[in-house]
């Protein structure tokens, strides 16, 4: 029996991670396509700004996905909330951008730094909003 309970916390396990995985990839893909300068072809040319800026919103993504998998107790939840992380932290982005419209498209890494923080805040503070 307890081999049995096992092998399902491991699947869940698997079923978890692989979609978190996916989801932030398919995060980072969105994110990437949505603003308004290629971050790729920056980073590539060693440009830290859109770097910085780019790993604030992946972990500011990550956040509410941590916290969703542990406070959710259905997979379509986890989910669910996984999509609005992604929308608050685009949100985000546009926000910080209306104010700092030429922080990332400068390499300024002093405003992409702040890029990065509130990207941060805002995926912890979304995290905690899924904490009943």
């Amino acid at each position: 029996m307890q081999s049995i309970q096992d092998f399902n916390g491991l699947l869940l396990f698997a079923l978890y991670f692989a979609t978190s995985v996916a989801m932030r990839g398919a995060f980072t893909w969105l994110y990437l396509r949505v603003t308004p300068y290629d971050e790729a072809t920056e980073i590539s040319k060693g440009n830290l700004a859109p770097a910085i800026a780019l790993t604030g919103a992946m972990l500011g993504f990550t956040f509410p996905l941590l916290v969703a998998s542990y406070t959710h107790t259905n997979f379509l939840g986890f989910l669910a909330w996984g999509v609005l992380a992604s929308l608050v932290q685009l949100f985000a982005f546009w926000i910080l951008h209306w104010l700092l419209s030429r922080v990332i498209a400068t390499n300024n890494v002093a405003g992409a730094t702040c890029f990065a923080a509130s990207s941060v805040c805002v995926g912890l503070v979304n995290a905690a909003s899924f904490i009943p």
